[in-house]
């Protein structure tokens, strides 16, 4: 499930720019949402939160009755279409003035409906293996010339499986660049030694769940070491 359009909630109330605001505000309240759809012509006019109609009642006072929610003055919704892809409308998601709310609409305009944030955001961290249990390594490689195949094959040879990794984009002129791993594995510790041996400087390994064994560990494994000499 990773097109957006299966997220739409079907149920989410949808307000016509001709309905009175303190009626949508009622509406809100009684249903304990903080924001929803207002369509003008079938098409996105606003999505619009309680507390913004509150603001915009209050010079009202007496009038605030016979206000309609097309009368009032909101900011641009913005909507992507029902075909793109989770991590396509990622960027929306993380807008700092975005609401809970992701608004799609056809490629006419028309309102198609609305998606709540925390779904889709759970979706994506799903896709990356974020929502269970793994390790996270981080290492730094060369900025020209790696291959991320031979890093996932020493991985893979260490009993490793890759979930999903990242690539940090290096500075201009940067001689090195940093990527993640998500992985399953049992020992992300040892494994850690073992790119070190392959010569990849290791910034960051998940501590094993055992805790204060590491040291030993590390022990253990500069007295095998000392053996193989």
């Amino acid at each position: 499930m990773t097109i957006v359009h299966r997220y739409i909630d079907v149920d989410y109330p949808v307000f016509q720019s001709d309905d009175k605001a303190l009626d949508v505000l009622a509406r809100l309240d009684e249903l304990d949402l903080g924001e929803a759809p207002v369509l003008k012509d079938g098409k996105l006019f606003a999505l619009v939160s309680s507390g913004e109609l509150r603001r915009a009642l209050a010079p009202a006072g007496g009038e605030a009755s016979g206000l309609l929610v097309g009368d009032m003055r909101f900011e641009i919704p913005e909507s992507v279409r029902p075909d793109v892809h989770l991590l396509d409308v990622f960027p929306c998601l993380c807008r700092e003035r975005s609401k809970n709310l992701l608004a799609i609409s056809g490629d006419d305009g028309a309102f198609v409906g609305v998606a709540p944030k925390m779904p889709l955001l759970r979706a994506i961290a799903s896709l990356f293996h974020f929502d269970e249990k793994g390790a996270t390594i981080e290492i730094e490689v060369p900025a020209l010339g790696v291959k991320l195949s031979e890093i996932i094959g020493v991985l893979e040879k260490n009993e490793a499986t890759v979930l999903s990794f990242g690539v940090a984009v290096p500075d201009p002129g940067a001689q090195s660049m940093v990527i993640t791993f998500r992985l399953r594995t049992s020992d992300s510790f040892r494994l850690a030694k073992t790119l070190e041996k392959y010569g990849y400087a290791v910034h960051f390994a998940t501590p094993s769940s055992d805790g204060g064994v590491d040291e030993l560990r590390e022990k253990a494994l500069e007295f095998m070491r000392y053996i193989d000499m």
